[in-house]
């Protein structure tokens, strides 16, 4: 659904899940972009000596979590979107760090309706991002203001 508005959108909708690689290169990629050249992040030598996390490899910064969990819905309604729609707020929590080579899956549900008039309207939806064991390794509650 490309041009969403408050009357079309019900809770319970769900959003096509978003599928991200955390391979190395990706993780070097996403630490030149956000400008944090974390050795935890970027620098394979040090990440096995340090066991930061208890583990002997690199890891995805927590902002590239919450990236993955806010996609769900930037991907499909966009950061603003064509009909006016745009993002009121992300409220995110790391619950586990992901390892370098893994890939995540998060999926989002319109959770809820705020009713507040011509203009005001928006929704809460709730996104979970999980690793390939299927361990929960971030949640998000995001608001997103839609047109009437």
């Amino acid at each position: 659904m490309s041009d969403p508005t408050f009357s079309t959108i019900n809770a319970g909708y769900e959003f096509p899940p978003v599928v991200q690689s955390y391979a190395q290169a990706v993780i070097d990629r996403y630490a030149l972009g956000s400008l944090d050249m974390n050795p935890v992040h970027t620098n394979e030598e040090w990440a096995s000596r340090a066991k930061v996390f208890g583990m002997p490899e690199t890891v995805g910064h927590g902002m590239m979590t919450m990236s993955t969990l806010a996609s769900v819905v930037t991907r499909a309604w966009g950061v603003v979107g064509e009909n006016g729609g745009s993002i009121r707020f992300v409220d995110a929590k790391f619950t586990k760090p992901v390892k370098v080579g893994e890939t995540v899956t998060a999926t989002g549900k319109v959770k809820r309706k705020h009713h507040y008039g011509p203009g005001k309207n928006w929704v809460q939806i709730a996104v979970e991002a999980k690793d390939s064991t299927g361990d929960l390794i971030g949640l998000a509650e995001l608001g997103y203001n839609l047109p009437d």
